[in-house]
């Protein structure tokens, strides 16, 4: 097994674990005071970092059951931008992305169903990858939909995910969703062929000053290997990635918050007892304190599946299968390709009550380029680029399936001669 204790490639990295992640003997309140539940034993995860030497520092504040990408819906409270306290953190990792940006841990496991690591990682001013589907156990993270569910990694540079990828990947033994992926293949592409993902540019809320940032980044890359030019390419349906991702991720949430009590279903892998237990208690005596943004998710979803005899997720899953040709068609000329992490700068936190309307725009609107790889599968990591007023700008880069390491390498080049991971200043 891994070299354990003080001598193993994790020794001295401080982590942090999302609060939705199994740690042994510490209250898992997924950002929410709706009920109680302390794991029995860590996930896979937390103690494949704690073998390889890791020094377990506490959980964070994430948003409330994982149901948003910004930072003001935890029972805590918001969750101020690192930069900017008035602006989000992003989410729903919040608390990760704050404490690494902050100098108070050095490797943070997240989940990311749509975006739950890389969003904050690109407002915070630091690096997340989400890996290839299922290279890292899920075991033990609270799930949504299980052929979605990643867990993710961050920390402030890409040369410190390297040896955290490497300690947390390969099978559990119990998590059906790692069947049949195979390993990651070892670093050994030096020169990739890169190219920018048109429609990642092209959302209709997108900052044109993000666009532009990402676009000089893509050209220093380039640069750094020795292009003369950085083709752009295109993947139809990535513009459409939100609306095949919105219903398959609302479906995945109904079924596994509601109807199996934060279990998920149709797999093989362990399930919770215990905290199915708890959470379906609260559901049962407590219905009326469940988080707003549970609430929403409960009505809309269930009201769309009457109106439409439940047809809408498997549309959206064949969607999804097409999608994924076309990455793989793209990914066959090119080895990495390049879009902004998130088409906007971090919105400002909200001050008072929202409408629905105004609520769900918040909560999602960072999405739309990340989400497309949770239906995919492929790997992407994302590496501040800019500043633009004061704020960090991330970058993404979408790799091949098992091909994270090589991702990780041309990251860790780009923030060794372009552009390191900024530091924030406020206290």
């Amino acid at each position: 097994g891994p070299s354990s204790g003080s001598n193993g490639p994790l020794s001295g990295q401080r982590l942090a674990v999302k609060d939705c992640i199994a740690v042994s003997g510490v209250p898992m309140t997924i950002g929410t005071t709706f009920f109680r539940h302390v794991a029995l034993s860590d996930a896979p995860s937390v103690a494949r970092s704690l073998e390889a030497g890791a020094t377990l520092t506490g959980t964070t504040v994430c948003e409330s059951l994982c149901l948003s990408g910004s930072s003001f819906t935890s029972s805590t409270g918001v969750v101020p931008n690192p930069f900017d306290t008035t602006r989000s953190a992003g989410g729903s990792s919040s608390g990760n992305a704050v404490v690494i940006a902050r100098g108070e841990a050095d490797i943070a496991l997240g989940t990311d169903l749509g975006g739950s690591v890389r969003n904050p990682a690109a407002w915070s001013g630091i690096t997340a990858l989400k890996p290839t589907f299922g290279v890292v156990p899920y075991t033990g993270a609270m799930p949504t939909e299980a052929t979605m569910d990643h867990l993710g990694l961050m920390a402030r540079t890409a040369a410190e995910i390297h040896p955290f990828l490497v300690a947390l990947a390969g099978a559990d033994g119990f998590d059906s969703r790692q069947i049949g992926i195979g390993s990651l293949r070892p670093a050994t592409n030096t020169n990739p062929r890169i190219a920018v993902l048109a429609e990642g540019f092209e959302h209709p809320h997108a900052d044109v000053r993000v666009s532009a940032a990402v676009r000089r980044g893509a050209a220093q890359l380039g640069a750094l290997l020795a292009y003369s030019a950085v083709a752009e390419v295109s993947v139809p349906l990535h513009r459409h990635a939100p609306d095949i991702h919105a219903p398959i991720a609302a479906e995945g949430s109904l079924v596994t918050l509601f109807e199996q009590s934060l279990q998920s279903s149709n797999h093989a892998g362990p399930y919770d007892s215990a905290l199915a237990e708890a959470f379906a208690s609260a559901v049962r005596d407590n219905a009326g304190a469940l988080p707003l943004n549970a609430m929403a998710t409960l009505v809309a979803t269930s009201a769309a599946r009457r109106r439409t005899g439940g047809t809408v997720p498997s549309i959206a899953q064949g969607l999804r299968r097409r999608l994924q040709a076309q990455y793989e068609a793209v990914l066959q000329q090119h080895d990495v390709l390049v879009l902004p992490t998130v088409p906007m700068l971090p919105h400002l936190l909200p001050r008072e009550s929202l409408s629905v309307r105004e609520y769900r725009r918040l909560a999602f609107e960072m999405h739309d380029n990340n989400c497309a790889t949770n239906l995919t599968g492929h790997p992407s990591i994302t590496i501040p680029c800019a500043m633009i007023d004061g704020l960090p700008v991330g970058m993404m880069l979408i790799g091949r399936h098992l091909e994270d390491l090589d991702l990780i390498a041309l990251a860790a080049r780009f923030q060794q001669e372009c552009f390191a991971p900024p530091q924030p200043s406020i206290e």
